[in-house]
Formats: structure tokens, C-alpha cells, sequence
């Protein structure tokens, strides 16, 4: 098994249940195997650094329903950027996108790529819940307002990753964004053939699991 994909998996703590103490086993955890980042809620952002390096620290902006405006989405984004995380993963509007209200959408994209300059941010699709119209119509405006990562889903929809999405968003991307995989994946052998579809990051609250498997498989 390749250990190499370890340093691909966004190791996810996103359970209304977290305690401090977990978090701070889960930034050890991410320290020990070089995951990509830890992945907590906005106000453990500054339990994790004590910890990890800001490049080690991501976390969650409108999370896990999109359901605020965006005004408190980039409050969301001031306080984490001000706590030292540094990648954010932000769901997309998606009542914007069923609407199909593709300025609200784009507006947003704008000002958040706009405030979170110099950092990594990834869009999360949830793409359970969108047709392949507005997957695609949403990877173009991704792309065109320079997001780093395309992210197929929270983990609280109706399904997480699938591998036809994966393709989907790497094919539609054409190289100008990375795309993340999320949900549902808990094994070495399904982190694998996502990353095998084209996928550069893995978001799993398995990651410990994961790595485990990797280095104890021979």
C-alpha cells in the first residue's frame, strides 16, 4: 500500500460531539502520519494550533446546510482566518444553485475568494442534491473565480463521494482546480480509486483508520 496518500487526506473532526480532548488526539494523529490538514469546526481552529502549523489547520464556513447569508458567511471567514486556519472549505449556496440565482452564487464566490487571499479554498458541491447541469455550470464558476478545490460533499447529505462525480469535476476542471473527495470514505482501497480518478485530497473522519491499514498491511 502507497503511504504516500496519507499526506492527501483532510483527517476530519465534524461531529456536533468533539470534544476539545479529541481534538487535540486528532492534531496528533494529523502530526504523526503528515495528513494534508486536520478539518475542525471555527472555534477549534485555536486548539488545533496549539498543536499544528496553520497549513495543517482547515475548517468549515456554512457548514454543514449553507443556510446563512453571506454576510455571516464571511464573518465566518474573518474569525477563522483571525484564529490561524489555513484552507477553509465553504459550502456553496445551494438553495442559490437550485434557484438557479447564478449572480448570488458568483457574488459570494467573489468576495470569499476576495477575503480569504493567499489561502487554499475549496467549494463544497453537495453534489447529492444538484443535477449534473449545475454541477457543471457550478465547476465553471469555480474555476473562473480561482478556487483551489472543488469538493464533492459535507458528509451530512443523502450520499457522500461517488466515483462518477470525482470524474465528473476532474473532467470539467480541466487542471485549473484540484478536486477533494468527501464522504462516505473510510478504507484504504476507496481512498485509492478516487485518488486514482483524478482526486488530490481526501476528506475522511477515518483517517486514523486509514492510516493504520496502510502501515500495518505487510
Amino acid at each position: 500500500m502507497e503511504t504516500s496518500i496519507l499526506s492527501k487526506i483532510d483527517h476530519s473532526v465534524l461531529k456536533s460531539t468533539i470534544t476539545e480532548e479529541k481534538v487535540l488526539e486528532a492534531a496528533e494523529d494529523t502530526k504523526k502520519f503528515n495528513f494534508a490538514t486536520l478539518c475542525v469546526f471555527p472555534k477549534h481552529i485555536k486548539i488545533a494550533r496549539e498543536i499544528l502549523p496553520e497549513s495543517k489547520v482547515s475548517t468549515v464556513i456554512g457548514f454543514p446546510l449553507s443556510a446563512i447569508p453571506l454576510e455571516l458567511k464571511l464573518k465566518e471567514v474573518e474569525y477563522s482566518l483571525e484564529n490561524g486556519a489555513g484552507e477553509l472549505d465553504v459550502v456553496v449556496d445551494i438553495s442559490a444553485v437550485k434557484e438557479g440565482n447564478w449572480m448570488r452564487v458568483e457574488e459570494e464566490l467573489k468576495k470569499i475568494r476576495e477575503l480569504a487571499e493567499g489561502k487554499i479554498i475549496k467549494l463544497i458541491f453537495e453534489c447529492c442534491y444538484l443535477s449534473e447541469e449545475e454541477k457543471l455550470a457550478l465547476c465553471r464558476l469555480a474555476v473562473e473565480n480561482n478556487w483551489d478545490f472543488l469538493k464533492t460533499s459535507t458528509g451530512y447529505g443523502v450520499h457522500g463521494a461517488t466515483y462518477e462525480d470525482v470524474k465528473l469535476l476532474v473532467d470539467c476542471s480541466e487542471g485549473k482546480a484540484k478536486v477533494k473527495a468527501a464522504g462516505g470514505i473510510r478504507t484504504y482501497e476507496a481512498a485509492k480509486r478516487f485518488i486514482d480518478l483524478g482526486a488530490e485530497r481526501i476528506g475522511t473522519s477515518a483517517g486514523k483508520e486509514i492510516a493504520y491499514e496502510v502501515l500495518h498491511s505487510g
